[in-house]
Formats: C-alpha cells, sequence, structure tokens
C-alpha cells in the first residue's frame, strides 16, 4: 500500500488552521521547526510516529483524522465518508452538520427505527 502524504498533510494543515495557528507556532508547540511542518504539509516529508501524535494531540484531533484515507476499518465505512464530507467544511458548517445528525439519530430513535 502507497501513503499519499500530500493528503496528510492537506489534512494537518486544515486543522491547523481550524485552530488559527501558524506554522510556526505549531512547530514551536510540538517543538519542530517550521520546515518540517512545511514539509509535512506539503507532502515533502513523512511525519515519525511521535511527530504524527504531537501533532495530533496539539490540534485536538485523532491521528485517524489525519490518516483518515491510509487506515481500513470496513466497519467505519461510514464513518469515513462524514469525516470526508467534514474535512472540506469550516467550523460553522461542521456545527451545524453535526447538530443535524444527532437531530436525525433522535427522531430515528424516536419513530423506533
Amino acid at each position: 500500500m502507497s501513503i499519499d502524504y500530500s493528503r496528510i498533510g492537506i489534512r494537518i494543515k486544515r486543522y491547523r488552521l481550524d485552530k488559527h495557528l501558524t506554522q510556526e507556532q505549531l512547530g514551536d508547540l510540538i517543538h519542530s521547526s517550521t520546515a518540517t511542518i512545511t514539509a509535512i504539509e506539503r507532502g515533502v516529508k513523512a511525519p515519525s510516529i511521535e511527530t504524527l501524535i504531537s501533532i495530533a494531540n496539539t490540534l485536538k484531533v485523532s491521528a485517524d483524522d489525519i490518516l483518515i484515507d491510509v487506515l481500513t476499518h470496513p466497519q467505519s465505512a461510514v464513518g469515513n465518508e462524514v469525516q470526508e464530507i467534514l474535512l472540506d467544511c469550516n467550523v460553522k458548517e461542521k456545527e451545524i452538520i453535526i447538530r443535524a445528525l444527532a437531530f436525525f439519530k433522535t427522531m430515528l430513535s424516536e419513530v423506533g427505527v
């Protein structure tokens, strides 16, 4: 299996921007250089496991969120689809979609589905 590091980098960048952090700030928070963050986000450099975990923890996302298209979880295919949709949303859009999903789930429970 080939790992698409550019897609991983794109997701890291998206999560970083959601937290309103610069590459320099993220680098400082994980004790890494701005050049390393830039290379990871561009897909030029693969992050080490330690760096990936530090990034995920700092950005308050799971490693699964960052590695979504690399992992194979047959039982959570719907979760992957939802995640891909959410990756293309801004913070407000994510909030609305999550509330809508919670509402639909409640309605389904009430009608006995």
